[in-house]
């Protein structure tokens, strides 16, 4: 994921939605980092991870897709 905060602020300024993105994506790290840690995981726990995990992906994608887009617009305005 990005770390300039720049371009993320930037994101965050041009798409609103942006914010939400992050937030649910910080939110779905959590849960996920907690089932990790268990040391064991039912069948249904399994899927529900892998589930997580590729949501958690597509989230990121978007976000780097809004800052891609975000980061561009700044530059034509130059």
């Amino acid at each position: 994921m990005y770390r300039d905060e720049n371009l993320k602020e930037l994101a965050r300024k041009k798409f609103h939605h942006f914010a939400t993105l992050e937030r649910k994506h910080q939110e779905l790290d959590d849960i996920i980092d907690k089932m990790e840690k268990k040391a064991y995981l039912t069948p249904a726990e399994e899927l529900e991870l892998e589930k997580m995990k590729k949501e958690r992906l597509k989230l990121r994608d978007e976000m780097v897709m809004l800052i891609k887009k975000a980061q561009e617009a700044s530059e034509n305005e130059k």
